[in-house]
């Protein structure tokens, strides 16, 4: 298996992984507020990369280098995107998000030509407007009254972050290896949720935390988030942007989509209605139309 074929592998799993993420963090969410799953996430992603470190089952080296660059992405990714699409879970459904975070590889399209200066073609434009329709199809008409506008602002705006922090990321990877990056960013998310739940909440935190702990799906739902989907799956994401251009690495975010609509309806009984349908084939044709119409990357 040559570079680019395990490039292709570890982006298939890692979203794959994050497919099934919308679920757990959907359930997490029906036990506690966002940022008390935040905090109890990261914690668990904070103990899991260290002991990786201590154990010897990863090399860290950032000594004396210069880590602006990876604390801007850990900023992007896993803060800011984070914040938003955990708001965006709460005010719509499971299957929803997953139909939404479809439109992630059209931003990115659209950015990484922006940045390499390849102006997008007719077709490509003509997708874009295709996948856009259906994202405002889908939000503007719910199967089940239970999706918001404020919700769909929120996921558009985490995947347009999740967008630039893969841009970053393939360029951060000639200097940082697939864990060193996944480590910094991490460790920015832990100081910054575990922050932010102790200022907010103050001194329910912890009480809330032991609520939340009391409930096995929540336990369930943090192991998951945690350990699979924040240092497996980004691991593997990382690996990926650093052996495939960016443009081919997004489009394994359609598995994803798939991935998270097929757990919505299945486990939590999320409605799908023939709008939803029409919505999913509409962001699923402009997002694989305007990937498949951008112009061979640079060999």
């Amino acid at each position: 298996m040559n570079s680019e074929q395990k490039g292709m592998l570890a982006a298939g799993l890692a979203y794959t992984i994050f497919g099934l993420s919308y679920l757990f963090s959907k359930m997490a969410l029906n036990i506690t507020e966002p940022m008390i799953l935040l905090c109890a996430r990261f914690t668990v992603t904070f103990v899991v990369l260290n002991i990786l470190v201590l154990t010897g089952a990863m090399k860290l080296n950032l000594r004396g280098r210069n880590l602006t660059g990876p604390i801007l992405v850990g900023i992007l990714q896993p803060v800011l995107y984070f914040i938003l699409e955990n708001y965006g879970l709460k005010y719509t459904t499971t299957s929803f998000t997953g139909i939404v975070s479809s439109i992630s590889p059209v931003f990115t399209a659209i950015l990484g030509a922006i940045i390499l200066k390849e102006r997008p073609t007719p077709r490509q434009w003509i997708f874009i407007g295709i996948s856009i329709a259906g994202v405002l199809m889908v939000s503007l008409k719910s199967g089940d009254g239970s999706n918001t506008l404020l919700g769909c602002l929120c996921l558009i705006g985490a995947y347009f972050s999740g967008s630039v922090y893969s841009l970053f990321v393939r360029h951060l990877s000639k200097r940082f290896t697939p864990f060193e990056l996944t480590y910094i960013m991490f460790s920015v998310g832990f100081v910054f949720f575990a922050g932010m739940a102790f200022a907010q909440y103050r001194g329910a935190t912890v009480p809330m935390l032991t609520d939340a702990l009391g409930h096995g799906e929540f336990i369930a739902a943090v192991l998951y988030l945690g350990a699979v989907a924040s240092v497996g799956a980004y691991l593997l994401a990382n690996y990926s942007l650093a052996k495939l251009p960016v443009a081919r690495s997004s489009i394994f975010g359609n598995v994803s989509t798939v991935v998270s609509i097929l757990a919505g309806v299945i486990v939590m009984h999320d409605t799908f209605t023939p709008v939803t349908l029409l919505a999913a084939v509409l962001i699923l044709t402009g997002v694989w139309g305007a990937n498949a119409s951008a112009k061979p990357a640079a060999k």
